[in-house]
């Protein structure tokens, strides 16, 4: 049987820890991952934007979403880890929350810390609710900033894959 892991994905594409993470566990125990990306559309309607920008803002955010997410499988679908990519909408930590119990999931990777949109998405405050609401089991995966930009160089050679 399959463990069934959710990996929340930034469009500043700073999940790569988590990411390699989960690879490296596929190597000792059989995975189907979701990468899921939150649209934080709750921003867009507490400033007054109105109805239509709001709408294109959010198309443009889908669009980039995508982008993000196919790159991020690239590394699972080299590694023949089933994947799944899914694009909500709403606040970060309760819809990761919510999909991680509702999905019926057996673990949630998280990176400790990023940069960039990761401290809006993924970062400080989303992280702390995500670790202490979660009743899925969490994995934090710590990092430095020199071991991400590792990372990142390693997962674009591809030299994360099992050989």
């Amino acid at each position: 049987m399959k463990s069934k892991v959710l990996i929340p994905v930034d469009t500043a594409r700073n999940s790569l820890t988590a990411e390699e993470h989960a690879i490296k566990l596929s190597w000792r125990m059989p995975l189907t991952v979701t990468l899921l990306n939150v649209l934080n559309t709750k921003r867009l309607e507490q400033h007054g934007i109105s109805p239509d920008d709001q709408q294109r803002i959010k198309d443009s955010m889908r669009r980039r979403a995508e982008k993000v997410l196919q790159a991020a499988a690239e590394p699972f679908q080299k590694a023949d880890i089933e994947y799944d990519i899914r694009i909500e909408e709403g606040q970060p930590a309760v819809v990761i929350c919510r999909e991680a119990e509702e999905g019926g999931y057996d673990m949630v990777i998280l990176p400790q810390s990023g940069f960039s949109e990761l401290e809006e998405i993924l970062g400080g405050s989303v992280v702390h609710n995500v670790l202490w609401k979660c009743k899925t089991p969490i994995l934090l995966v710590k990092h430095s900033q020199q071991q991400l930009e590792e990372q990142r160089k390693k997962l674009a050679q591809g030299e994360l894959l099992p050989r």
